[in-house]
């Protein structure tokens, strides 16, 4: 099995999933928390406030400030848009999902006294973490060479000879059976393309899935000046991608019409979090606040599949068995530390600001071939910290919410693709009454550009955009 498992990886770095493994690390360590309508609302600089189910997740000190029980629910949607410029040619695509954004209950205890412990709160809660929803349509006519070239080239490199190759559980294997690739007369290990440019190319990639936490934590108030909780969790990673990479032969230059190439990968993780916080009142409408969120450590498990199907001028369509496989590894993602300050103006509002440490190079790949990642990682990414601010104005019962977020790019000087930095943002409206509130709050992660490799120098242009919409429902007693 560790010999099937090395070369599926080894065949999938030599074609269109270079560098998945540490793009990947990254994606599943990075957070854009959705929450619940207020915190979305406010860019997300909840650390030092509390009173709020995100709490849970930012800082669960606090969980200290509620002083009634509450019970909470945050629905939304979500909606990505995607761009794509490849040779000489543009194209648009989207995606709309639903978003489950945080839930949850939490109960207070309230001794009615003003010294010593005056408040402790116990939370149950779900929070979205991050969402991976995305569609992307990329189209060109390649004058120059086909996906059937980065095949070719790497069964060149495992030279091995055609009747061989049919029982290792590489791709180019695949490609054999669909014809995509053929050796040459009388040369068993000399492999060359059936495929002659101009060639029509369509790829699309969907992605689907998220990252979510369970929790439980708890919050004491200890006479309205200092707070401090803490909060464990599971954790969850669920994330699938479906690529489909089509070639046609409209020009007619070889007897091979068409064929289409498609990865699928299903991967969930799973971990153990836990973090702890503290907030101080030194005077009275000033708080601040910090947060540890420890390094989460998740087992991964991917399932994959690989297969090609083609078709040929004489109407001959090959059947090629999909190429399967599994793996385990797992994953440490960076210790975060969360700063705060908030300032309470009268009962008019407030306004709020956070920063965000995380070190992206401490992402830590372990297991089966996978520390030979740690490396590259390394020189890749760097720390970075993220900056939220946000307020709140209230008119009575109503309350109107504005806000935004700057996360750096974390990719170092050094990297070999470009990260882009992140600007976000928010806005949100609430009204509240004694036992039941409704909020609402809304998120656009601006527009921000990316280079994409189809496989060799073979480059597009990617323009993403995404947008969310979250309402809270909230019930005290």
């Amino acid at each position: 099995m560790k010999k099937i498992l090395f070369l599926i990886i080894a065949s999938a770095i030599l074609y269109p999933a270079t560098a998945q493994y540490e793009k990947n690390a990254l994606l599943f360590s990075q957070t854009f928390p959705t929450l619940s309508a207020r915190s979305l609302g406010m860019g997300g600089a909840f650390t030092s406030l509390g009173g709020d189910l995100s709490a849970a997740y930012l800082n669960p000190a606090g969980l200290g400030i509620y002083r009634k029980s509450e019970l909470t629910i945050s629905p939304g949607l979500g909606y990505e848009k995607s761009s794509s410029s490849y040779l000489m040619n543009s194209e648009d695509d989207f995606k709309y999902h639903f978003i489950f954004g945080s839930a949850g209950f939490v109960t207070s205890y309230n001794p009615k006294r003003e010294k010593g412990l005056v408040g402790a709160s116990f939370a149950i809660a779900y929070n979205r973490l991050n969402d991976y929803n995305n569609s992307i349509y990329i189209e060109g006519v390649n004058q120059d060479n086909s996906l059937a070239y980065v095949f070719r080239d790497s069964a060149n490199h495992y030279s091995i000879p055609a009747e061989e190759l049919i029982d290792y559980p590489l791709v180019e294997a695949v490609a054999f059976d669909a014809w995509v690739i053929d050796t040459l007369p009388g040369l068993p290990t000399i492999y060359q393309a059936n495929v002659l440019p101009p060639v029509e190319q369509i790829r699309t990639i969907t992605t689907d899935g998220g990252k979510n936490e369970w929790s439980i934590g708890f919050g004491l108030n200890f006479s309205h000046i200092f707070y401090i909780g803490m909060g464990v969790g599971i954790n969850q990673i669920n994330f699938s991608k479906t690529l489909i990479h089509s070639e046609s032969d409209n020009s007619s230059t070889s007897l091979l019409n068409n064929f289409s190439y498609t990865e699928n990968l299903d991967l969930k993780g799973t971990a153990a979090s836990v973090k702890i916080g503290f907030i101080v009142r030194p005077i009275p409408i000033l708080r601040l606040s910090a947060a540890l969120h420890a390094p989460v450590y998740y087992n991964v498990s991917e399932d994959y599949k690989f297969s090609i199907n083609s078709a040929f001028d004489d109407g001959y369509v090959p059947y090629v068995e999909p190429l399967y496989g599994e793996f385990d590894y797992k994953l440490y993602t960076p210790l975060r530390v969360l700063g705060g300050a908030s300032v309470q103006i009268g009962k008019v509002g407030l306004i709020a600001v956070d920063a965000e440490y995380i070190d992206y190079s401490n992402i830590n790949y372990r297991g089966n071939k996978m520390k030979d990642y740690n490396n590259t990682i390394q020189n890749l990414y760097k720390p970075v910290v993220n900056l939220k601010a946000g307020g709140e104005v209230r008119f009575g019962q109503l309350s109107v919410r504005a806000g935004g977020g700057f996360y750096p790019s974390p990719a170092a000087a050094n990297a070999f693709f470009e990260m882009p930095d992140y600007v976000e943002y928010t806005g949100g409206i609430g009204y509240r009454m004694k036992h039941f509130y409704m909020d609402l709050g809304f998120s656009a992660l601006l527009s921000h550009e990316e280079k994409y490799s189809l496989y060799y120098n073979n480059i597009a242009d990617l323009k993403f955009s995404r947008y969310r919409i979250i309402s809270t429902i909230g019930f005290r007693f």
